[in-house]
């Protein structure tokens, strides 16, 4: 997988976890309200719909959680879904650089960048593994696999 499509990947995730968790924290104040019997909160229905509201945003938003833990490792790793699986049977991944290296493989070396899905020119000029032909790999895997 290249940087991009790691790159578009994270990105979904990471900003449904901002979401979800801004909707959560701005039902909260109504959420303990449900709790609270009182007939300035609203009518029983409102404060229903806002319990499971706030339930299901809340689940939704740990889930999203882990993906984004998930997504996280694999960047710093330098490693896809599938190829993760297959670095637990050999502990040396031929690909994996570093985590700056890594990481400036999905986002780019342009800090601007990092946040939205697009690269700089010169990251898309000088990084040909943005382009997917060219995949760099451990300077040291040829002695580690004599080993």
């Amino acid at each position: 997988m290249t940087g991009a499509s790691k790159h578009q990947s994270f990105l979904p995730s990471f900003y449904s976890f901002l979401v979800t968790t801004l909707v959560t924290s701005s039902l909260l104040p109504l959420f303990i309200a449900f709790f609270t019997v009182d007939e300035k909160n609203g009518t029983p229905e409102i404060l229903v719909a806002t319990f499971v509201t706030f339930v299901l945003n809340l689940s939704f938003a740990l889930s999203i959680l882990g993906f984004l833990i998930m997504h996280i490792s694999l960047v710093f790793g330098n490693t896809t879904t599938i190829e993760a699986f297959q670095k637990k049977t050999n502990s040396k991944w031929h690909y994996d650089l570093g985590r700056r290296k890594n990481f400036e493989q999905v986002f780019g070396t342009d800090k601007r960048y990092w946040l939205i899905p697009a690269y700089s020119e010169e990251d898309l000029e000088c990084m040909p593994v943005l382009q997917g032909f060219e995949y760099p790999t451990r300077p040291d895997w040829d002695e580690l696999q004599q080993l």
